[in-house]
């Protein structure tokens, strides 16, 4: 039976562990450790991992100060399969790449687009989920299309997939720029934007507590999916990430995970774009090969 648990925000820094290599008497190496230790993480034994807390239902903090959603409880499973512990931080999304790039963690997840362009600095795993983005306006907006939005003002996530596809298509438009998005959806409750280019399950959340409601969706032609984030150096860390997946969508874990956290879709077009890309990709080593 698929186990949950969260992990809470940290707050204290956690000193390094120095063995000295003339020590007469190393310390006792723990079983999880001694099978972990050639993974490529900046702490053995340890997956240290950034999350956007305002992407609900992937992540987000609750009223007890504990992360919760559907890539956090993914990855507690992944983790929990490897035999690591789970470390979770929170920053702006528009930092979580680069942190991920330089080393100051070794993975990140909260619907994270699988992109060529985040390619160059960082690497993926195979998909997680693939969803729409959704143009929100309020619900006696007159826009239904694209066109409608020539002249108006559009808020985009910045750093985000969202933000990539309204600066190649909605040229026309002003596009503004927010860090998260709950601003966002203020400044579109407020009227300082005339619409908000949402995530699918952020627009869904919305439209169903407030008076606001979807124009149109558009999807990449290019997608491939939202997957888990990693250094590029991570070779074999991402293999057995990879390896997991697909055991957790044989075995039945992935629709449990799905099916109680993104409450507003059908697993099933989840079940077969997973099966089919997965499929489509057999090697662990993805994307490498």
């Amino acid at each position: 039976m698929q186990r949950s648990k969260y992990v809470a925000i940290a707050f204290t820094a956690v000193a390094a562990l120095t063995l000295s290599a003339c020590s007469s008497a190393a310390p006792e190496t723990s079983a999880s450790n001694s099978a972990t230790a050639d993974y490529e993480l900046a702490k053995a034994g340890t997956l240290q991992l950034l999350v956007n807390s305002d992407a609900a239902p992937f992540a987000s903090v609750n009223d007890d100060g504990e992360f919760e959603g559907f890539d956090v409880q993914m990855l507690t499973e992944i983790t929990d399969r490897l035999g690591l512990q789970l470390d979770i931080k929170t920053q702006e999304f528009d930092t979580i790449l680069p942190s991920v790039a330089v080393g100051q963690a070794d993975a990140a997840a909260s619907s994270i687009a699988d992109t060529d362009e985040r390619r160059e600095t960082v690497s993926f795993s195979l998909p997680t989920y693939t969803g729409v983005m959704s143009i929100t306006v309020p619900t006696e907006s007159k826009i239904e299309d694209a066109k409608d939005l020539d002249g108006k003002r559009v808020g985009v996530k910045s750093a985000s997939r969202n933000a990539e596809y309204a600066e190649q298509y909605f040229t026309d438009s002003e596009i503004i720029y927010f860090p998260a998005e709950a601003p966002m959806f203020n400044a579109l409750e407020g009227g300082t934007i005339d619409a908000g280019f949402f995530d699918g399950q952020a627009a869904d959340k919305y439209v169903q507590q407030y008076e606001v409601k979807v124009a149109f969706s558009a999807v990449n032609d290019d997608n491939r999916g939202a997957a888990i984030v990693l250094r590029p150096e991570s070779d074999k860390l991402r293999a057995d990430i990879n390896k997991t997946l697909r055991e957790m969508l044989a075995d039945g874990t992935y629709e449990e995970i799905f099916t109680k956290w993104v409450t507003t879709e059908d697993v099933q077009p989840q079940l077969d774009f997973l099966s089919g890309y997965y499929e489509k990709f057999p090697k662990d080593s993805y994307p490498n090969d």
